[in-house]
């Protein structure tokens, strides 16, 4: 069993259940919901970059993207199919025809994209090959003697794209954004990984650069916001990224105030995000359905945070049994090729 590190397990476990949570129907009007949605994903990309290997054969590299990556983001699209089929019966009183069917299929192999002939079937599914991107370009890039110029010049192309992408919305696939977004921050994971950079733990220290950085993070959003209302789009742009990386780092020196504390569940979460990512729609729109129709509610229910925060555990902890099952039976669901090496 190869040894975990407790703060990355704390920090992948709470980024899991904040996107349940950012993916239950909330007002944009809200501060609060409109800053977790704009920054909860970073986390995700930085530990694929800050746990990535540097030395690996290309046999052995694929090996792990197909366990890792690739196949799961098969397994739960087709999971996930019966579903659209049920969901697209009961909206329409029938089933759909072939090209309806095949939609969402297309979708699925362009990646989760939407188009008039495609749409996709499990969104957030989109950072699968996201990562897969980012990872190849680091081990083509290690080929080279020129690997973090490149890598350098392609976040810089990324931001550039990212920033043009806003204005013009040329490139409305969740992972070409994606990976035009998210692109530095792997980087940042990758060379701190790398250099086994934001190993130690120092409580206070860490408090410090926890509550330093999300407030910095915070505050900058609100700048952001304002650049964003009074046209001043540039500079809305350019402020994206700094609220990003403080938040990121507020976050990470917050999981590794927690680093003592271990638990069986942080650390079942932390293994299990595919599952939750891979699942928690489908829980969300059982969720939506029956408070609707509970509460005989028109239109798209809206929860407020205090109704979203217990629905979101709930979702989680009813999905945990799945992570279980994936654990010691079907270590796929889990993007791992054997549960021993869970």
């Amino acid at each position: 069993m190869k040894e975990r590190i407790n703060w990355i397990d704390w920090a992948k476990a709470l980024a899991a259940c904040t996107v349940v949570f950012c993916h239950l129907p909330q007002s944009q009007e809200w501060f609060y919901y409109r800053y977790l949605q704009a920054v909860i994903i970073v986390i995700f990309f930085f530990i694929s970059g800050y746990l990535k290997k540097d030395r690996g054969s290309d046999k052995e590299n694929w090996r792990k993207y197909c366990y890792g990556l690739i196949l799961p983001y098969i397994i739960y699209n087709a999971i996930i199919y019966p579903y659209w089929l049920l969901k697209y019966y009961l909206a329409n009183g029938n089933m759909p025809d072939f090209f309806a069917a095949m939609r969402p299929i297309i979708g699925t192999i362009l990646l989760q994209h939407e188009n008039a002939f495609a749409e996709p079937l499990d969104g957030p599914l989109w950072y699968l090959p996201a990562i897969l991107i980012m990872h190849v370009t680091i081990d083509l890039c290690r080929k080279t003697r020129h690997q973090h110029p490149i890598m350098i010049t392609l976040c810089i192309v990324s931001f550039v794209l990212y920033a043009a992408n806003k204005y013009w919305y040329f490139a409305p696939n969740l992972t070409p954004m994606g990976l035009m977004r998210n692109l530095p921050y792997y980087y940042i994971g990758y060379i701190m990984g790398q250099r086994q950079l934001f190993r130690e733990t120092k409580p206070w220290l860490d408090f410090v650069g926890c509550i330093s950085c999300l407030s910095v993070s915070i505050l900058l959003f609100v700048w952001h916001l304002h650049a964003f209302f009074t046209g001043q789009h540039l500079l809305h742009i350019i402020l994206f990224y700094p609220v990003n990386v403080t938040f990121l780092f507020g976050v990470l020196y917050g999981c590794k105030i927690l680093n003592n504390f271990r638990s069986a569940i942080i650390t079942n979460l932390s293994i299990g995000t595919l599952a939750i990512i891979g699942l928690h729609i489908v829980l969300i729109t059982i969720a939506n359905f029956i408070f609707e129709h509970l509460f005989h509610i028109n239109g798209t229910i809206c929860y407020q945070w205090y109704e979203a925060i217990p629905l979101a555990i709930l979702i989680t902890a009813l999905l945990y049994p799945v992570i279980l099952l994936g654990k010691h039976h079907f270590p796929a669901l889990l993007g791992r090729f054997s549960h021993q090496i869970i």
